[in-house]
């Protein structure tokens, strides 16, 4: 069987090509794939798990019955996901991440201004309704259940924290159709989940303008120290009078 070609035997060349085309974007070596233990899905996927591309043997018929091939699509979809986490941690390992800056915490630009009391409270209140938004957005996804159908209604799929926990096809149309179209329903699918239970906002973590200056002093007590008025200020100026100004 020729690799290149898995999963898009009976397509035409130029039906190939323009799939080929349109992944190129991401780099073979950032490529992953999950495959089941009977090899009949292979499922790519990039770094980060974002569902590239779905292939399904032409043959699939002769490992599987088509009452199980949702058993194979599961196992294959979260080894995919597994390879990309193991990408992640590598990536991790080789090139440990900077310390957050949060808006210039050590640079010179950093905002100096003096913090009374009052505007302590106040940046206190406002770092914690954007904490409370983003515990009312991460609520609505983590240990949720998330559901997709695909666009064809042949096939759907469950997803918890970004494993996919179901899958159900209908066998009667899987067993009567070119393994091309199974993988593309599946394509569907996975992405939705993928979609679903990855957000940014939550995958970034807690976000926002307060968030951002309570983190950026914490990593910088002694700009903390100065706008409170522990410290003097950069410029010389009393505390009293950069408040006065």
């Amino acid at each position: 069987m020729d690799d290149g070609r898995w999963g898009f035997e009976e397509a035409e060349d130029w039906e190939y090509e323009q799939s080929a085309r349109a992944e190129e974007p991401v780099p073979d070596e950032d490529r992953l794939v999950g495959r089941d233990p009977d090899r009949i899905i292979s499922v790519t996927v990039s770094p980060g798990a974002e569902v590239l591309a779905v292939a399904v043997d032409r043959d699939w018929t002769r490992a599987v019955d088509p009452r199980g091939l949702h058993s194979s699509v599961v196992a294959a979809a979260n080894a995919a996901t597994m390879a990309a986490l193991a990408r992640q941690v590598e990536d991790v390992q080789r090139n440990p991440p900077a310390p957050p800056d949060f808006g210039g915490s050590q640079s010179r630009s950093a905002d100096e201004s003096p913090l009374s009391p009052d505007d302590m409270l106040r940046l206190v209140d406002a770092a914690t309704s954007e904490m409370n938004r983003f515990t009312e957005q991460a609520a609505a996804v983590v240990d949720r259940r998330l559901t997709a159908e695909s666009a064809g209604g042949h096939l759907s799929g469950a997803a918890i924290n970004g494993q996919v926990v179901d899958i159900s096809i209908d066998p009667t149309w899987a067993g009567s159709v070119r393994s091309t179209e199974i993988a593309s329903e599946i394509k569907d699918v996975l992405q939705q989940l993928h979609v679903a239970t990855t957000p940014p906002e939550i995958i970034n973590g807690p976000q926002g303008s307060a968030i951002a200056e309570i983190m950026g002093m914490l990593y910088d007590p002694q700009r903390l120290s100065r706008r409170v008025g522990l410290l003097p200020p950069l410029n010389g100026e009393t505390t009293e009078e950069r408040r006065n100004d």
